[in-house]
């Protein structure tokens, strides 16, 4: 959906403020990483058709390097970024997985 540009800021900061306070909550601020591949995962609660593209996490990228958990997200510092979706009935999620 394409909202006014306004709207898109608000949810963008929204995204940005909940990855900070996740990355907070689990401990994970200030590690500063330099190198790394990060695989997200989105684990969808049923088998319908999702187009890889449509899942992008840009908006939690920016909490990542803001918080200190990684030192930037360019391809200097993020080697390699994998986007995979699976099937988990009832309990859908999304995984990130940092390897460095």
């Amino acid at each position: 959906m394409v909202l006014p540009r306004m709207s898109m800021n608000n949810e963008k900061q929204k995204w940005k403020e909940f990855g900070i306070w996740l990355i907070n909550y689990y401990n994970l601020n200030n590690k500063n990483i330099n190198e790394c591949t990060i695989t997200v995962t989105y684990y969808f609660p049923t088998k319908h058709r999702h187009d890889a593209d449509n899942y992008t996490p840009k908006n939690l990228f920016d909490s990542f390097t803001e918080s200190g958990l990684l030192i930037d997200d360019d391809f200097d510092h993020v080697k390699q970024l994998i986007i995979q979706g699976s099937y988990s009935k009832g309990n859908p999620k999304t995984v990130f997985t940092i390897n460095y």
